[in-house]
């Protein structure tokens, strides 16, 4: 009877800590649970708010669908765009499959968002009360996890990839088992955890990674000290060994990953150490009241742009009332929370970044970050002070701690009624100084119906304005209403996309501006019309909403010109154009990369482009047979004759002299596979004096494909 008596009470202790941060999820998020399937919380007009709403689509529309969730052919047409390294939120997509598939993406977004609150808190709990043994204490700590100011900033931003801090402490649980009990039990269970925080989060994958290496060097430290004289370096090394394992098992599951992104380098991953001098934290930002309080916020706010003007993604503030606590644990219980507080000053110093800042002074003192920030995959991470959960984390502990501290004075000893009081004005003072941002605005998006009515996708949507490297979602959510593959996208790391910069029909619709006699043969419009029909761009649409009449105003004229005079379907929102069918199919030649402006002859039609030491000619067949192709040339050399390299591919066709003072033409014929080809040209450059000596080599007076292939859409 004892026993089934000790068993309800403990699980009455969890149905009330997920009880309690379920409902600090509710509060601090409303009105969101009254608005679950309508908006979201975000900021800037929910940018990123929206476009994780698509990741969460996109997650579940991959997996129902049978297709590899890392890389989407819907974005970025028709190179698609490797998603696997972008903040896709793939652990946060499975926890919301459910929801997305019964309720929709927008009620997946707010569901990840609140049970942030209700499994980042009760994992929390769990870790906090493994470490003191108290039920109340922990409570108490996993409030001010979740409820810390890094935490709501990243919920008003509407940034899930990191307000997403479920798993973190799951992982520093698992960890702490690991080196309490070393098995290989506990490091499989470890590891595999670490590879979910990864999926789901990047930096947190990251931040959980140097989380390992602190800890484990930090209670191999102490198993070394606590060790008999000769055996201390064996129990040392025994204990880093073990903590280090779960890093093992997240290497060999993400090998084929880690091995692409080493032997990429910046290629894939852009090189962001210098951001990283300035998103690194300053000293003082740990230790400001919450920025996001209506209270003082604005002025905490003012005080620190004042300092650094403008700065973005700064608030990494662990909260004062988390501080008191965690001050006052580490006071009452020096010797119990040696490691905690030596492990929350190692992730704090790492926050920091390269270099020490205190208050606006940039110190110049190296940082422990600045010696691993080259390291593949550290270099393109932007944002050091977002270690700062991990020192959140940490201070949870030593939460704990504090209240733990109190509940041993004479006040509460005994008095269980008073303990549970206490735990909860401290949770309402966690709440209302660290935590309470005001009831937050709700952003709507509404999806245009018509899309619903689009046949299934046989081709690609050209969505206006494109919003190329721009952070603008609105294309991704209407995507979500047609599920067209469209041209461009936005995510958080843009691939190269040379498609829209030079494609003809693209390029000029992009810009809305044309180059009506350029040296390619034919000239615009049939250039357009053959790009557009050889890539079965189907639809063309204008958000009208976007505030971009002008722009509108001189990309109608152009579809015009391409025979697209009015749209299928307009209203005051949306207007939606249908490229003709009748339009020819075939191999297509455009120039890409490498060629300077166009120049002209005085009163006469004679135009040219001129090349420096490299220049490409992009070719597409859109047959799925080879087909043979005829590309002719004219052109001439710089100042003297030079050789002329083409290499299709990476295959080179040949070398051929071009003269200087008169123009040659030349043909290269070619039996052209199925696809994409980039014709590189290779020539030696001189410096141009007229052209500020720039290097120039060979110039092109026309280029003209021909094929004997020749198709109706």
């Amino acid at each position: 009877m004892d026993a089934q008596r000790t068993s309800m009470t403990g699980i009455r202790f969890h149905l009330i800590a997920l009880a309690v941060y379920s409902f600090l999820g509710v509060i601090l998020t409303w009105p969101l649970t009254l608005n679950l399937t309508r908006g979201v919380i975000g900021a800037v007009d929910g940018v990123d708010a929206y476009q994780n709403v698509w990741n969460l689509w996109w997650v579940a529309y991959a997996i129902t669908s049978l297709r590899n969730p890392f890389f989407s052919p819907l974005l970025f047409y028709p190179d698609g765009v490797d998603l696997f390294w972008q903040p896709i939120g793939f652990s946060q997509g499975i926890l919301a499959l459910p929801v997305t598939l019964t309720l929709g993406p927008i009620a997946a977004m707010n569901w990840v968002v609140l049970t942030s609150f209700a499994i980042g808190g009760y994992a929390t709990f769990l870790f906090t009360r493994r470490v003191t043994g108290d039920e109340r204490a922990a409570l108490v700590a996993g409030a001010t996890f979740v409820c810390s100011p890094y935490h709501m900033e990243k919920v008003i931003d509407g940034n899930l990839e990191v307000a997403a801090i479920h798993w973190l402490p799951w992982y520093a649980y698992l960890l702490l088992l690991l080196l309490e009990r070393p098995s290989w039990r506990w490091a499989l269970a470890a590891g595999a955890m670490l590879v979910w925080v990864s999926l789901g989060s990047w930096y947190y994958g990251l931040f959980a990674l140097l989380y390992t290496g602190c800890a484990a060097c930090i209670w191999g430290y102490g198993a070394f000290r606590a060790s008999e004289r000769n055996r201390r370096v064996q129990q040392g090394a025994r204990v880093v060994a073990w903590g280090m394992s779960p890093l093992i098992v997240w290497a060999l599951a993400l090998a084929p990953a880690l091995s692409s992104m080493a032997t990429r380098a910046d290629d894939g991953m852009w090189d962001m150490r210098q951001v990283q001098y300035e998103r690194s934290a300053d000293l003082v930002d740990m230790f400001l009241p919450s920025p996001v309080n209506p209270w003082w916020g604005p002025a905490v706010r003012a005080w620190r742009n004042q300092i650094y003007p403008e700065a973005p993604i700064w608030n990494v503030a662990l909260g004062w009332v988390a501080l008191s606590l965690g001050t006052l644990g580490a006071l009452a219980f020096r010797r119990s929370v040696r490691r905690w507080v030596l492990l929350a000053l190692a992730c704090l110093l790492l926050a920091l970044g390269p270099q020490l800042k205190i208050a606006g002074w940039n110190t110049g003192l190296p940082l422990p970050y600045a010696l691993i920030q080259d390291m593949p995959g550290i270099r393109a991470g932007q944002r050091p002070n977002h270690m700062a959960v991990m020192v959140s984390l940490c201070l949870a502990v030593l939460v704990a701690y504090g209240m733990r501290a109190g509940l041993q004075t004479h006040l509460f000893r005994g008095a269980r009624r008073r303990a549970w009081i206490a735990a909860t004005v401290l949770i309402a003072a966690v709440v209302g100084i660290d935590g309470y941002a005001r009831p937050h605005p709700i952003v709507e998006r509404r999806i245009h119906p018509f899309y619903a009515t689009l046949p299934p996708p046989d081709g690609a949507l050209m969505p206006l304005p494109l919003y190329i490297n721009i952070n603008r979602s609105e294309n991704l959510t209407a995507q979500m209403g047609h599920r067209w593959p469209i041209i461009g996208g936005y995510v958080a790391r843009p691939p190269s996309y040379p498609f829209a910069q030079y494609t003809p029909g693209i390029r000029e619709i992009q810009f809305g501006e044309v180059e009506r006699q350029d040296v390619v043969l034919p000239a615009w419009p049939e250039s357009g019309q053959r790009a557009l029909a050889a890539y079965r761009i189907r639809y063309i649409t204008m958000d009208l909403e976007s505030n971009k009449d002008e722009y509108f105003a001189r990309v109608r004229p152009l579809l015009s010109d391409l025979g697209i005079p009015s749209p299928i379907y307009a209203d005051e929102t949306l207007e939606v154009y249908a490229t003709p069918d009748t339009w020819p199919v075939a191999p297509i030649a455009f120039l890409g990369e490498g060629w300077q402006p166009l120049e002209r002859q005085p009163d006469s039609d004679v135009r040219w482009r001129w090349m420096g030491e490299r220049a490409e000619v992009r070719l597409f067949n859109p047959s799925p047979a080879p087909a043979p192709v005829r590309l002719t040339c004219w052109l001439e050399a710089y100042a003297h004759p030079r050789p002329l390299t083409w290499v299709l591919d990476g295959t080179s066709l040949g070398t051929f002299d071009i003269p200087s003072g008169r123009i040659l033409a030349r043909s290269l014929h070619l039996l052209l596979p199925p696809g994409q080809h980039v014709l590189t040209w290779h020539a030696p450059a001189t410096p141009d004096p007229a052209r500020a000596d720039a290097p120039i080599s060979v110039r092109l007076f026309a280029l003209d494909v021909r094929s004997w292939i020749d198709t109706r859409q």
